[in-house]
């Protein structure tokens, strides 16, 4: 029978602490003493007590800040020695970080008594470096800090994509994979061993294709993912929760494992890395260990140590030196941030601390949360954003895996000491983030795997003390990851109670919303809900389902989990111009309790979501580009030393565009204005080569490819550089159209087989398509705190690009501009020869009073940092609040609008001339560096108004180049030719407008014109001149700017 004993652990871990404290009794039993003089351990010398990371430890993020705690004060002018390595690979200084190469990087450490701490913004992913600390640190007298041996080596996490290398397995439960090696005759010894409670945590050397990890029960042996028991020569699926995240995958199964039982992990080739790279497939073997060998359950409940808004808080780390039960976080994108932990209850099953020899395993269940102050966002942290999170849920999502074990640091035969060897824990565990602000929650809520906590812990007058440390990589707004460093604390408790989740979730938004139309086909779908669904026995078409709503049968898909959203990742594509529904079932959260339905949830309250997809229609026009940061969208012609050129078949008047730059750190990313063939979006191996190269060169010669990741999609390509860009180097991107109309080998293609129109300013119609390379030079600089934001216009009407409104399209309001016809008398000026003008709703249609041309595209952005308001707001008629703009620089991308009708006459020799159903064709919208200067805009507070507000002046050229203007005169020899100056017009629009966030999630950047906009047409023959005034009058030009959805791949 199973005993449960809920006050054991306190007294246990206390008098089992207390007897490591005399060498050699290290078991539970051990904790009493016996006749005889009382036992007087040895003095210890003083040394390191811990790091933060752990020797060894694997997925460091590059934003971790660094501790090394010892058992004295330290010198900070002996961690400021300078640092070196010799030939020989020898060392000097106290205090050195070391990376590839034996390349000293660079850091600043600062010491605060028995505490020195780091923050680098030098390290590169998926590298290994090592810190060397030397006794002198502390005086001398060491006996565990080594001058020519590593105190700790560290692998960092990679992020991005890895072209060209196949996915490795790094960890499995934060160990070397050797451990648990099927086929090596000796595999190393593991730091702790694998319990029968344990979650499996994989690894991986890069990010995953997450919809190729699942597990096939059709086919266990060729399943991409399978976890099995083995007996003899018969394997069984073990159930259990599967969940991934980037290049970690977690498998919590369902009931504890067997213990002594073997159980075999097998990776197939069927998962692949974001390239398409298979995983080599490879097998592992886990013996679980007995948790319960003592035949009872021992628990110990933990209250977190003077939580906010108790009295002491915030007590000091004994480790760190910082405050307990706080986490601050910084980004450039929001500032720095506080947020502190609520008093919160934990509970914990102890292994048998007889049965380990000291060591004691736990485990704290899935479900448990973290309570934790809420955030008020502002951007740059200067200009409020009106987004607030509320107060933040950390739910533990899988299996929370513990130990408390000797000090790493001294042998281990050392005794217990609290200032010289206190003991070590280590945790390792997945966290949701939700909040509860549904919109807070929609930019908040993300998934954070595998974290590995370590920290120590004491006895204090009877009660166990805990302290770890992490820094934790949280994504912001979709558009930043910024570092989390957090020190929790608890304490053993006898009196608190976990509290019981019994609040059912629901669901909050969707995307795509419900009844929304133009999906793009290959875009993930998301379900956010109000807290973490357990996606434990959900499968696809089971408690979620996703129908063809127009041909009927169910979409094969793959479920995926991030934070509290829910990603469906269809097999393949899903099929344009239908409609489909997402059906939800009984699912539920952590707790048990199932999603409820009513009015004011994203699905109405009837539990489904209908949605169609975009249905561009064919085209034989050719695809343009709407923007390449960091670059011109489009061919150049007339660069030097100071300008990199202007768009070929522009004027040879126009302004040029600057020099460009890319921090060293950023990436190459493309859009294109209709959906592209995707299998013709290459990457060049060698110099010359590739429908897309990007290449590194020097003295303005290819000297070889940039090693990278290529992603693409339907409309869009980014590429990412596998070491990023090396400061003051020079690079050339090419993308290469092909030199006819027809789609070849090595060129880029739409799908409709259509080669890329490089130079859409000497003409946009079928049979433009092919041209000159667009090519862009671009120097690399130092990486800075500027974020990069991707903007593009949506809804747009324009679906298949080809300049007009056509097949099932619909006029998008969104984002146009409404052109009327304005006297010119009123200005004092003649019409000339023109004695009528009007606008028309189609060829040889009726007549309307304002013709609205739709626009299409898109405007990245690169967000600065706050700085003292300098601007005059006065064009933008707004009174400024707060202390700070901040400003954001608009690249030269290219704005792409719908054609418009005129119907207009002209008076000629005395008879009147129509001039009937003429149209615009294409307007293009090119942003032009007015002055030499890049375009700058603003986020400001304005006063009396909830959003900031994003602020510009928009220099533009104006172009229609397929507007042609023919007139039958038969006194002048019958057709003749007019020419029309929508060529290279300039144009300006001062714009404003509110930043604020859509229930998704994504950012919104809303745009009006504060004033007219005028547009004289100048037109001219051999009949004489004559002129037509248009305007977009104030207000009359919406633009609406949307980021990329916060989940899945896009």
């Amino acid at each position: 029978m199973v005993k449960e004993f809920p006050f054991m652990m306190q007294y246990s871990t206390s008098k089992l602490l207390a007897g490591w404290a005399m060498a050699g009794l290290f078991a539970l039993t051990g904790c009493g003493g016996g006749s005889g003089d009382p036992y007087v351990p040895p003095a210890l010398a003083d040394g390191v007590i811990f790091t933060y990371p752990i020797d060894g430890q694997t997925d460091v993020h590059l934003g971790t800040r660094f501790y090394v705690t010892f058992s004295k004060n330290a010198s900070q002018s002996a961690v400021d020695a300078a640092c070196s390595v010799d030939g020989l690979g020898n060392v000097s200084g106290n205090f050195c970080l070391i990376g590839p190469g034996n390349s000293v990087v660079s850091i600043a450490p600062s010491v605060s008594g028995r505490v020195v701490q780091f923050e680098t913004d030098q390290l590169q992913q998926g590298t290994r470096y090592e810190l060397y600390v030397t006794g002198a640190v502390i005086g001398g007298g060491s006996t565990n800090l080594s001058s020519s041996e590593p105190l700790v080596t560290f692998l960092t996490s990679q992020t991005d994509p890895v072209i060209n290398v196949a996915p490795t397995v790094t960890a499995i439960n934060g160990e070397d994979p050797d451990v648990y090696s099927a086929v090596l005759p000796s595999p190393p010894t593991p730091r702790y061993p694998m319990m029968d409670f344990s979650t499996i945590r994989v690894e991986f050397s890069e990010p995953l294709d997450e919809k190729t990890v699942r597990i096939d029960s059709t086919d266990v042996a060729n399943s991409p993912f399978a976890f099995v028991s083995v007996d003899g020569v018969t394997e069984t699926l073990v159930p259990g929760s599967l969940m991934v995240r980037k290049q970690h995958i977690s498998f919590d199964p369902d009931e504890d494992l067997t213990p002594g039982a073997t159980y075999r992990l097998r990776l197939n080739a069927g998962i692949t890395d974001l390239n398409g790279e298979s995983v080599n497939p490879v097998e592992y073997e886990l013996v679980p260990v007995d948790s319960n060998s003592c035949g009872c359950v021992i628990t110990q409940r933990f209250n977190t140590t003077a939580a906010f808004g108790e009295a002491g808080f915030p007590q000091t780390s004994r480790i760190t030196g910082r405050p307990l039960n706080a986490i601050d976080l910084y980004s450039p994108l929001i500032g720095s941030n506080d947020i502190n932990l609520r008093d919160t209850t934990l509970e914990a099953r102890l292994a048998d601390p007889s049965a380990f020899g000291g060591l004691i395993p736990f485990v704290i269940r899935k479900g448990a949360y973290l309570d934790i102050t809420g955030l008020d966002l502002a951007l740059g942290g200067e200009v409020p954003a009106n987004l607030q999170t509320g107060d933040i849920t950390a739910s533990f999502i899988t299996d929370v895996t513990g130990y408390m074990d000797r000090n790493p640091y001294r042998p281990y035969s050392t005794q217990v000491d609290d200032d010289k060897s206190p003991v070590f824990v280590y945790l390792i565990f997945d966290l949701a983030l939700t909040s509860s602000d549904p919109n807070g929650n929609a930019v908040l809520n993300q998934t954070i795997p595998h974290i590995q906590a370590t920290g120590t812990a004491r006895i204090s007058d009877g009660t166990l003390y805990i302290e770890s440390v992490r820094t934790l990589e949280m994504d912001l707004l979709g558009l930043d990851r910024a570092p989390a460093h957090m020190v929790l604390g608890i304490q053993s408790d006898l009196v608190s109670l976990p509290a019981e989740d019994t609040t059912p979730p629901t669901i909050t938004a969707s995307y795509p919303a419900a009844n929304s139309t133009d999906f793009p086909v290959r875009d993930e779908l998301s379900l956010i809900f109000n807290e973490p669904i357990n996606n434990r026995g959900v499968e696809p078409q089971d408690e979620i389902v996703l129908t063809n709503v127009t041909d009927g049968g169910q979409v094969a898909f793959q479920l995926a989990w991030d934070g509290s959203t829910v990603l469906l990742e269809p097999n393949v594509p899903l099929l344009k111009g239908k409609q489909y529904q997402i059906t939800l079932g009984a699912l539920q959260d952590l707790a048990g309790n199932t999603l409820s339905l009513d009015a004011a949830d994203a699905t109405g309250g009837s539990g489904v979501i209908t949605f169609t997809t975009e249905n561009p229609v064919a085209t034989t026009v050719g695809p343009l580009v709407t923007s390449l940061y960091n670059g011109a969208a489009c061919n150049l012609t007339g660069a030097d030393a100071n300008f990199a050129g202007r768009c070929v078949g522009g004027a040879g008047t126009d302004e040029r565009y600057l020099p460009f730059t890319i921090p060293t750190d950023g990436r190459i990313e493309v859009f294109f204005n209709q959906p592209m063939n995707q299998s013709t979006l290459t990457l060049g191996s060698s110099c010359g080569s590739g429908a897309i190269r990007i290449e590194e060169l020097s003295g303005g010669s290819c000297v070889g490819v940039v090693d990278g990741s290529l992603i693409t999609d339907t409309r869009s390509i980014k590429f990412t550089p596998t070491n990023g860009w090396t400061e003051g180097t020079q690079y050339r991107v090419t993308l290469v159209p092909g030199g006819n109309t027809s789609c070849g080998a090595g060129e880029i293609c739409s799908d409709n087989g259509i080669p890329l129109n490089p130079d859409p300013l000497n003409g946009a119609q079928a049979g433009d398509a092919g041209g000159g390379n667009i090519v862009n030079t671009f120097t690399a600089v130092a990486a800075n705190n500027d974020v990069y934001l991707p903007l593009r216009l949506e809804p747009f009407a324009d679906q298949n690009g080809n300049g007009f409104v056509d097949g099932s399209e619909t006029g998008r309001s969104e984002n146009s501009a409404g052109v009327v016809i304005v006297p010119l008398d009123s200005d004092g000026l003649s019409n000339g020869i023109i004695t009528r003008a009007e606008f028309l709703d189609a060829p040889g249609g009726s007549v309307i009073p304002q013709a609205n041309i739709y626009f299409s595209g898109a405007l990245p952005v690169t967000v600065g940092e706050p700085e003292p308001i300098t601007i005059d707001p006065g064009p933008w008629g707004m009174t400024l609040a707060g202390t700070s703009q901040i400003p954001v620089q608009v690249h030269p991308g290219i704005l792409y609008g719908t054609s418009i009708t005129m119907d207009s006459s002209a008076r000629v020799l005395g008879i009147t001339i129509p001039i009937a159903d003429v149209e615009t064709g294409l307007s293009i919208l090119r942003l032009r560096e007015s002055g030499g200067e890049p375009v700058i805009g603003y986020i400001v507070e304005e006063e009396g108004v909830d959003q900031p507000q994003f602020i510009a002046q928009l220099d533009l050229y104006m172009d229609a180049p397929d507007m042609q203007i023919e007139v039958d005169i038969p006194l002048l020899g019958g057709l003749i030719a007019v020419n029309h100056n929508l060529h290279s017009l300039p144009l300006t629009a001062i714009v404003k407008g509110p930043v604020t966030f859509l229930d998704d999630g994504r950012i919104l950047i809303e745009q009006l014109n504060l004033e007219d906009i005028e547009l004289v047409i100048n037109v001219s023959s051999i009949a004489g001149n004559g002129a037509i005034k248009m305007a977009i009058g104030a207000n009359a030009m919406q633009l609406r700017l949307i980021g990329n959805p916060l989940k899945g791949r896009k």
